[in-house]
């Protein structure tokens, strides 16, 4: 009974978002360390990384050294890792562009065996559904054709939500995708970044833990665990806790509240404008008056620069 490792989405980037700390990138090698741990602790059979593993499409925006140590993790597995491409790994929603100008296509090249379809290279019982341009009932039934009449776990990097927590920008129906499963099986996909844990849906067992990246400044990410799964046909999905930084150690969360609050005091001075009368003889004379409703310095310092430069 095969055992399969299963890992969100990571999003290695040279550069770290505005709202996390320098450490971003030598953080998610932290993480990524951590799994390979995990492997030979669980004793598993494979891994899968359930797409976009950089975060920029740009080639020239993730650097040969990030690409570099993303192939070192690979080889540190003493399982074969596999690879579900996801948007962020493809130019335009291209599948096509992986192979001619992406970073993940170095992967391939170097060890990471892509998943498309069922696994032809160990008989695993494991299928891919990478990112599609346009998800539409055609192209899943498509994309799932081979799996509907057989069992095993399906890997996807697609737009899937519980019932209630669709969004309404992106979403295919969870209960649309298990019918071209078969209804029946196991899914685990990634995409989404807050976690959706483990669920269930017309015959089918959902898991998305989220994301091993924790790159936007939302509630969710100051709370949420980092965690990957562990499959098999009998137990399904395990969720396994991976070590981590606390939230406060990966985002700059004094810088986050220093500006909310400069915001706050600014929308209380514009509030005001309404309300006061200002000899405007010149810009000084306009500070005069600001400087005495005890906005703070910050505040100050940027109407002084908005009105010098207007």
């Amino acid at each position: 009974m095969p055992k399969i490792l299963c890992i969100g989405d990571i999003h290695l980037s040279d550069r770290p978002p505005s709202s996390c700390t320098d450490d971003y990138l030598e953080d998610l090698f932290v993480i990524l360390e951590h799994t390979v741990d995990k492997v030979r602790e669980l004793d598993v059979d494979a891994v899968v990384w359930s797409g976009d593993v950089f975060h920029y499409k740009q080639p020239s925006r993730t650097s040969h050294g990030t690409v570099q140590r993303a192939i070192e993790i690979i080889q540190s597995y003493p399982v074969p890792l596999y690879i579900v491409p996801g948007n962020h790994d493809m130019l335009h929603d291209r599948f096509d562009s992986i192979a001619v100008s992406q970073p993940l296509g170095v992967l391939f090249k170097t060890g990471a065996i892509l998943l498309d379809g069922w696994d032809t290279e160990n008989s695993l019982p494991i299928y891919g559904v990478p990112w599609k341009q346009e998800w539409s009932d055609e192209t899943v039934i498509n994309s799932l054709a081979d799996f509907s009449s057989s069992e095993g776990l399906v890997i996807a990097h697609a737009p899937l939500y519980p019932k209630g927590k669709e969004l309404e920008w992106e979403n295919y129906p969870v209960d649309k995708w298990a019918e071209a499963m078969g209804d029946k099986g196991y899914c685990f996909y990634g995409h989404v970044h807050d976690s959706h844990g483990i669920y269930r849906q017309s015959g089918v067992t959902f898991c998305n833990l989220g994301a091993i990246t924790r790159g936007s400044l939302h509630e969710s990410e100051l709370k949420r665990k980092i965690q990957i799964s562990l499959w098999d046909s009998e137990n399904g999905f395990t969720e396994i806790d991976v070590p981590h930084k606390p939230a406060d150690q990966v985002f700059r969360l004094m810088e986050k509240r220093e500006v909310q609050e400069t915001q706050a005091r600014l929308n209380d001075f514009l509030a005001t404008i309404d309300q006061t009368s200002i000899n405007i003889t010149s810009t000084e004379s306009v500070m005069e008056h600001i400087r005495t409703l005890n906005l703070g310095t910050e505040v100050e310092k940027l109407i002084e620069e908005l009105l010098s430069n207007a």
